[in-house]
């Protein structure tokens, strides 16, 4: 239930906003905008052939992609007479109900921050981009920020930062991003530039007041020098260009108490990653937007989610109440994201989700209460997570095994990931690793383990069946790379399920990933020496290691000792995560190690 506390809360916080933002408090102030975008993104070529029946869909706009370029960063030839072509059929599409259209941007990166060359190709990309949302008759582009690959915001992965400090990457991040506004610009005056997030990604930094910790968070932070670029941008900014924070955090909103406080997020908190000569501009010129996700509030995603355990009326309940709230709470626009169903086509769309939406959208227009009780909501979603939980708890499989040690008369397997040595002949391989509890559909791929030990190192030899090798996604190239997000296998060791742990990641290009992860913090500077390789076949690849147990604080290990473990499995085309002692929703669960007993 709702605590009264929350409640009141909930009240006061509305109350502060319609003050100080009274746009808020009457819908029709200015008129809200829901946009479509999804793996279901149409190109030029679709939107000019379908408009008509597109239209019959309750939204105020699309989201296309070039079929010519999309990521911006990236260095690729564009054909000029597919482009020509495409701009072509942008001046054809015969818009009517769809007012607000965009083009996507995204963020893959193969440049140099500091390549004068690299930029050439940027700004090339982006005035392409531009040109085509004008010739379309777009309100603007859209730029999702994440990268899917090589990460141009990960201060640490860039090609000089061992020779330049996160100051003079910032600097120059700065001046880039004036430059891809300024592109932008040039092609299409006043923009919308619409982001899936902004800076409202950094609250926690946007928290902390001593700005010498607040650097060194975004240093180690992921997205680091994103906050630059969105200031180099704010700063070229012309006056008739609007740039929102999405807010993608939205996807998981249960109240309207969250969308409230993002709201006060974006506009307030969130200023203080601006520079201050650039205040006044970032409130008279950043929107917030909302964002919805289908999949997440309809058990579509590839793991369970609590709405796997609500009926589909309760399903449609809940996200009405969310589209309501956030185009109550939205400066203009909203924006709803779906992969496992097409608007399009009306493939996998769940009963009751377009009522929904037409429902919410039409209490806003008319300045109507919701008429969903929210603490009735809270109850339903509260007791769909106990049932989940209890579901979970029973069924959880935490597996113990003991692990033999080598002969007197067995060689140590040679590390070059073939797995043919004779001790892996006739070593059991363990049971078929289980897919994590939550994830919503059976194993298409097995995966299997083989584990020995001597008095100096811990052998390890994982083997995964791939039906699909040609789409194996090899992420990464340097040693801690991103490398879990291709395809990847999970070694986790630890003296106990509790504290710290051991995390190594390999890839099938034998790329590896290593920390040593305690209660407070992922250390990445643990870089120890242990042997490891790969090896690929037609049908699976493969992984070996020897680890030396003076990385687990043993000179020798005694017989009968316990350690925890738990080797994962990561395929991302086919978003299966498999473990060998089964975890919940990711990999990094010590409560769930199972157990290796030295024998």
């Amino acid at each position: 239930m709702i605590r009264v506390e929350q409640c009141i809360t909930t009240i006061v916080i509305w109350g502060l906003l319609a003050a100080f933002f009274p746009a808020l408090t009457n819908a029709q102030a200015i008129p809200k905008k829901l946009i479509e975008y999804g793996w279901d993104v149409p190109t030029p070529a679709y939107v000019a052939q379908h408009i008509g029946q597109m239209e019959q869909r309750p939204f105020d706009g699309i989201m296309m992609r070039l079929s010519t370029v999309r990521d911006v960063f990236w260095q690729k030839e564009v054909d000029e007479q597919a482009f020509a072509a495409e701009l072509e059929t942008l001046q054809s599409i015969q818009w009517n109900k769809f007012t607000d259209n965009f083009i996507t941007m995204l963020a893959r990166s193969q440049m140099d921050w500091f390549s004068d060359d690299d930029w050439q190709w940027v700004l090339r990309n982006v005035g392409l981009c531009a040109k085509a949302a004008r010739a379309g008759h777009c309100k603007g582009l859209t730029f999702d920020p994440e990268p899917y690959g090589p990460s141009p915001w990960d201060y640490g992965k860039q090609p000089h930062a061992d020779t330049k400090t996160f100051r003079e990457y910032e600097e120059m991040v700065y001046q880039r991003g004036m430059q891809f506004m300024q592109r932008i610009q040039q092609e299409f005056p006043n923009p919308v530039i619409h982001t899936f997030y902004l800076l409202a990604l950094f609250r926690p930094m946007a928290e902390e007041p001593d700005i010498q910790k607040r650097e060194q968070m975004l240093v180690r932070h992921s997205y680091g020098l994103y906050p630059a670029f969105i200031n180099g941008m704010l700063e070229a900014a012309e006056p008739g260009t609007i740039i929102t924070d999405g807010n993608e955090t939205s996807y998981y909103y249960t109240s309207p108490l969250d969308y409230f406080e993002s709201y006060w997020v974006i506009h307030q908190l969130s200023q203080n990653l601006v520079l201050p000569a650039l205040r006044a501009k970032y409130r008279a010129q950043v929107q917030c937007a909302q964002a919805l996700y289908v999949d997440h509030l309809f058990n579509l995603r590839s793991i369970k989610t609590v709405a796997n355990y609500m009926t589909p009326q309760q399903r449609a309940e809940w996200f009405e109440h969310n589209v309501y709230y956030a185009l109550k709470s939205s400066d203009r626009y909203v924006w709803l994201y779906s992969e496992r169903m097409n608007w399009w086509t009306g493939q996998g769309m769940p009963a009751g989700l377009e009522e929904a939406v037409i429902s919410a959208r039409n209490k806003i227009a008319h300045n109507e209460p919701l008429g969903i009780d929210p603490e009735q909501l809270q109850q339903y979603i509260e007791d769909a997570q106990r049932r989940m939980d209890e579901e979970i708890e029973s069924k959880l499989i935490k597996r113990s095994t003991e692990i033999a040690s080598l002969g007197a008369n067995d060689a140590p397997p040679r590390i070059d990931g073939k797995l043919d040595d004779p001790v892996w002949q006739k070593t059991a391989a363990s049971e078929p690793f289980l897919p994590t509890a939550l994830l919503a559909h059976d194993l298409t791929a097995q995966t299997t383990a083989k584990v020995r030990w001597d008095e100096r190192n811990l052998y390890i030899a994982v083997t995964c069946n791939e039906p699909n090798m040609a789409n194996l996604r090899l992420v990464g190239s340097n040693r801690d790379d991103e490398v879990w997000r291709g395809d990847s296998v999970d070694l986790f060791l630890a003296n106990s399920r509790q504290g710290g742990y051991l995390h190594i990641i390999i890839n099938p290009a034998n790329v590896t990933w290593d920390a040593n992860q305690t209660e407070s913090k992922t250390d990445m500077s643990w870089n120890p020496d242990y042997e490891h390789a790969t090896s690929r076949g037609p049908d699976h690849w493969a992984v070996e290691l020897a680890i030396p147990w003076s990385i687990l604080g043993f000179q020798s290990p005694p017989r009968g000792q316990t350690i925890f473990a738990n080797i994962c499995r990561c395929r991302p085309a086919a978003r299966e995560y498999s473990c060998w002692s089964q975890t919940v929703r990711g990999f990094q669960e010590p409560e769930h190690f199972g157990a290796w007993t030295l024998k």
